[in-house]
């Protein structure tokens, strides 16, 4: 019998090595699409409301996504999946991932039908600092992104399946064409519906994302079929382990809700300063933390399915050290050299010198937060892969709690500043508390 190490032998360079480089790859390139997006926005905008605006507007149809669907997804569903496909049971697998497509998409229409219904009493919520005019195109442009979450519903329930086929490529190559496609409405439709035509081009980033994905999972075992099998087993245990991941999966968003509600009460042009920078903080933290930590999650599910402790303990340890070696050079640079990359990339047309220079100090903080949120999505997918949705659940919340509240008891006398300082002190408290933790429940594992 093939046991979990030789299984974990095989798949470690292709799976581990070789799935993060191709993700790390893909995910750099989607990154250098988001630089030239953002490069026509700062040009285009400055620092000012309409981008304030158009930053905000994503915050409901995000929470949305979150909360419902990506919840799902992310903890739940690919563990199940592949615990399927890996004991050769791929008429249940099929089963299950029909009955999780279709009624994602159910629910996230339901949702976003009745939000577009409140959205005028939601922007208050999202944005008390913006003005009657603000708010007012806040709700439009708010209500017509509630149409992206139908489509990455669709192309997230497929990506998660090719993750478990260990199918990167199409995967990974969506990122990429979603900021084509925001880049085609900003050079598109800008110049004639203004700010609007940024969300045609993000609707139209959205079809883009699915492309790839729908026709990688065609040359995959998948079949869909119209189907809803709520009474499954299966699915019955994907709803029970999702559960607690709906109140932990939405974190960063509501984090970021509440940075944004901070923002609004300062200068012109924060909210837009910190998404900036927070675009460029992100990167090491795809191309290192999360591109590691999602390639080695199908294995460490594997793993712990068959309670290989060796094997789970192996591959974590490969993941963190890759993710260390790459992020922690990565935050030095953006720390020293953080005004660098703001000019070149940002800097011109309506984007000012003041812009830059405020830019490049709310990202000099952000950095310190690179290494501690790529440990926090290694840490938390292998929770997730001992089918343990609840403690990470718990920690992200205190991660929320501790860093809106620091931002938000630190503006007056830091500045926009004390909302990534706030950030960095929450993702380090989680990360102590998560490897604790998992160090227990990695020794309650099982051994075969």
């Amino acid at each position: 019998m093939i046991s979990v190490k030789d299984i974990a032998k095989k798949f470690s360079r292709e799976a581990l090595t070789g799935g993060a480089a191709i993700l790390s790859i893909t995910t750099f390139l989607s990154y250098v699409t988001g630089l030239a997006r953002d490069r026509i926005f700062s040009r285009t905008f400055g620092a000012g409301h309409e981008l304030d605006v158009y930053n905000a507007s994503f915050i409901i149809p995000d929470l949305l996504m979150n909360i419902l669907v990506a919840s799902m997804l992310s903890a739940a569903f690919i563990p199940m999946f592949t615990g399927l496909f890996a004991r050769g049971d791929k008429e249940h697998a099929n089963e299950l991932a029909n009955t999780v497509l279709n009624s994602a998409c159910t629910v996230i229409i339901i949702f976003g039908g009745i939000a577009a219904i409140f959205m005028p009493y939601l922007v208050h919520f999202v944005a008390p600092g913006f003005s009657p005019e603000q708010r007012e195109t806040l709700t439009w442009l708010s209500r017509l992104m509630l149409i992206s979450p139908v489509l990455m519903t669709i192309s997230n329930s497929l990506g998660s399946m090719l993750i478990g086929f260990k199918k990167f490529l199409g995967y990974g190559i969506s990122p990429i064409l979603y900021n084509l496609g925001i880049i085609c409405g900003a050079l598109l439709f800008v110049p004639i519906f203004g700010i609007y035509g940024l969300v045609m081009g993000t609707l139209i980033g959205g079809l883009f994302h699915l492309l790839p994905r729908l026709i990688a999972i065609l040359r995959s075992p998948f079949r869909y079929s119209f189907q809803f099998k709520l009474r499954s087993p299966h699915f019955i245990k994907v709803i029970k382990l999702t559960i607690p991941k709906m109140f932990g999966q939405p974190v960063e968003q509501l984090t970021f809700l509440g940075f944004t509600r901070i923002a609004t009460l300062l200068a012109a042009g924060s909210v837009s300063v910190i998404s900036f920078a927070r675009n460029f903080q992100s990167v090491p933290v795809a191309l290192f933390g999360i591109a590691f930590a999602t390639a080695v999650f199908p294995i460490l599910s594997e793993c712990a399915a068959k309670g290989d402790r060796v094997a789970f303990i192996a591959n974590f340890w490969k993941a963190l050290r890759n993710i260390l070696i790459f992020t922690i050079p990565s935050a030095l640079g953006l720390y020293f050299l953080s005004e660098l990359p703001i000019r070149i990339f940002l800097g011109g047309g309506k984007f000012m010198d003041e812009d830059i220079l405020r830019t490049a100090t709310v990202l000099s903080a952000f950095a310190f937060s690179i290494p501690t949120e790529s440990l926090i999505h290694l840490l938390a997918r292998s929770f997730y892969a001992l089918k343990n949705t609840i403690i990470p659940v718990l920690f992200s919340v205190l991660n929320l709690a501790i860093s809106v509240s620091f931002a938000y008891f630190k503006h007056k006398e830091l500045g926009i500043v004390a909302i990534p300082y706030g950030f960095f002190l929450g993702s380090l408290c989680e990360i102590l508390a998560l490897a604790l933790i998992l160090r227990i429940k990695i020794k309650a594992l099982r051994q075969s």
